[in-house]
C-alpha cells in the first residue's frame, strides 16, 4: 500500500523496560506465524523502517494507522484515547542461527488522542546493535483496550557499513522517513547516509527484465541475473538534495561503488502494488498458460477482450469467471505487498506459491529461513516448503525455494484453476 501523503506525528519515546542478552523465553506465539500473509487475520497492520544511526545505535521507525485502533473516553481526561503498547526482542544471528539470548529490548507504552492524531501514528524506539552482526528484531504491536496485536519480524544487518539500513529515505512531502522503498515517477525524497566524509553517490539503473522463477515441478532453481547495470550515475552527495525515480525498474545507491551493498529504490509503474488495469493483469497469467498461449495471448491487439475470453473459457460462466479473477488478482496485489525483491513481488519464488496456493496455513520462521505448510485432506501428508533468504546486497526480502521435495501438486493446482476451480489444498 501507498503511504498516506498527510502530516506524520513522530514521538520520540521514554524506554520503560530494556534488557540485555537475557535467555529468550518460550514463545509460542510464534509456532504459527501464517497470519503474517493473511492481512484479515490481524487487526494491526504495522509497518517499519530501521535506521544505524551511530555505531552501537539503530532506530526503529514505526508507522500505524490509528483507523484500526479502539479510541474510548474512559480515562481521566475524557476525551477519546487509544493506549498503544509496542515492545521488541533483538537477537542475534550467528551462522544463520539465531542466538538462545536476547541482545535488547524494549518496551513502551503510548496515548493517542484522536483530536490530535491524523491519518497515521508514526513512532520510533532506539535499538542498541553491533557493527558487523545480523539480527532478527521482534516487534509487538497491542492495542491495550482491545487487548489484542500482531506480531512482526524485521531483519537487522550490520554486517558491514555498506548494507541499505545505513541509509536513510526521507519523503520532500512530509519530512519524515519513508516506510516504502517503491516509489512512483513523480514522488520526490532525499536520502541520508550515516557516515561523515562522503563527497559522491553513485547510482546504478536497472532496466526491469528481471527473470521469472520456475514452476515447482522442476528440481532448477529459478534463474538469477547477472545484475550488470544498463546505466551508471555519479552526484555530488548532499543529503538535502531531492531524488526522482522517473523510469521503471530498480535504482542501486551506493557511496562506494567497489563494495557491494548499498540501498535499492523502486520503481514497477503507477499503479504498483495494485492491479489496475489489463496490462497489470497479463503479466501474472504466465503461471496459468502454457508458453504458446501466453505468447498468443500477448499479442492480442484487443488485450482486454483476450483476457476476459480466457478467464471465461476456465469458469465457464460470467459469475464464476468473475471470481476466479478477484480471488487471483487479489492474492497478486498482496503478493507485490509482502514478497517485493529486487522485482516485483508477484515474480519472486514466494510470490509465485502464494498466488496458486494462497496464503499457508502454517507459517514457521527459523533464523533465515521461512516454512510454509498447507493442509490436505485427512491422512495425507501436508504440503511443505521450504523459502532460505538469499544474502543479497540489492534487498532483504529475497527468499528461494527449496527443490528438495517430490509432490508439490503444481500441476493439479493449474488445472483446477483453468477449471474454473480456485485451488485449496484441503480438497486435494
Amino acid at each position: 500500500m501507498k503511504r498516506v501523503s498527510k502530516l506524520l506525528l513522530v514521538l520520540m519515546l521514554f524506554v520503560l523496560n530494556a534488557c540485555v542478552s537475557q535467555p529468550k523465553q518460550k514463545d509460542t506465539a510464534r509456532n504459527n506465524l501464517a497470519f503474517l500473509y493473511n492481512p484479515s487475520s490481524t487487526p494491526l497492520h504495522p509497518e517499519f523502517n530501521l535506521y544505524h544511526e551511530t555505531a552501537s545505535r539503530s532506530r526503529l521507525y514505526i508507522k500505524l494507522f490509528p483507523v484500526e485502533l479502539l479510541f474510548n473516553q474512559a480515562n481521566e481526561e475524557g476525551s477519546y484515547q487509544a493506549q498503544l503498547r509496542v515492545h521488541y526482542e533483538l537477537t542475534e544471528l550467528i551462522d544463520g542461527r539465531e542466538s538462545e539470548f536476547v541482545a535488547d529490548s524494549t518496551t513502551a507504552d503510548f496515548t493517542l488522542r484522536m483530536s490530535e492524531v491524523k491519518n497515521i501514528f508514526v513512532a520510533n524506539l532506539p535499538l542498541m546493535t553491533r557493527e558487523g552482526s545480523k539480527y532478527i528484531l521482534k516487534v509487538v504491536t497491542t492495542d491495550l483496550l482491545r487487548r489484542k496485536g500482531t506480531t512482526n519480524f524485521v531483519h537487522v544487518d550490520r554486517s558491514t557499513v555498506n548494507t541499505a539500513q545505513n541509509y536513510q529515505v526521507i519523503s520532500v512531502a512530509t519530512g519524515y522517513p519513508s516506510f516504502d522503498k517503491v516509489f512512483h515517477s513523480s514522488e520526490e525524497f532525499y536520502v541520508k547516509y550515516n557516515r561523515r566524509g562522503v563527497d559522491t553517490v553513485y547510482i546504478k539503473y536497472y532496466e526491469n527484465d528481471f527473470p521469472l522463477p520456475r514452476p515447482p515441478v522442476t528440481n532448477l532453481t529459478s534463474p538469477k541475473p547477472d545484475f550488470i547495470p544498463d546505466s551508471i550515475y555519479a552526484f555530488p552527495y548532499s543529503d538535502t538534495g531531492k531524488y526522482m525515480l522517473r523510469r521503471e525498474g530498480m535504482y542501486h545507491i551506493q557511496v562506494d561503488p567497489t563494495q557491494d551493498g548499498g540501498l535499492s529504490l523502486f520503481n514497477f509503474g503507477e499503479n504498483y502494488p495494485r492491479v489496475a488495469n489489463v496490462n497489470d493483469m497479463v503479466s501474472p497469467m504466465v503461471y496459468l498458460a502454457n508458453s504458446q498461449e501466453y505468447d498468443e495471448l500477448i499479442d492480442q491487439t484487443n488485450l482486454k477482450l483476450a483476457i476476459d475470453n480466457f478467464w471465461l473459457q476456465a469458469g465457464g460462466n460470467v459469475q464464476t469467471s468473475r471470481e476466479l479473477i478477484r480471488v487471483y488478482y487479489n492474492r497478486v496485489f498482496y503478493a507485490n505487498y509482502f514478497f517485493t525483491s529486487y522485482k516485483e513481488g508477484w515474480k519472486t519464488d514466494r510470490g509465485m506459491m502464494f498466488i496458486i496456493y494462497g496464503p499457508p496455513n502454517i507459517l514457521t520462521k527459523k533464523g533465515n529461513n521461512e516454512i510454509w505448510v498447507y493442509y490436505r485432506k485427512k491422512s495425507r501428508e501436508p504440503l511443505q516448503f521450504t523459502f532460505s533468504m538469499h544474502d543479497s546486497p540489492y534487498t532483504q526480502n529475497d527468499f528461494w525455494l527449496e527443490r528438495n521435495f517430490t509432490n508439490s501438486l503444481w500441476s493439479l493446482a493449474v488445472r483446477e484453476w483453468r477449471g474454473g476451480k480456485i485451488f485449496y489444498s484441503e480438497s486435494n
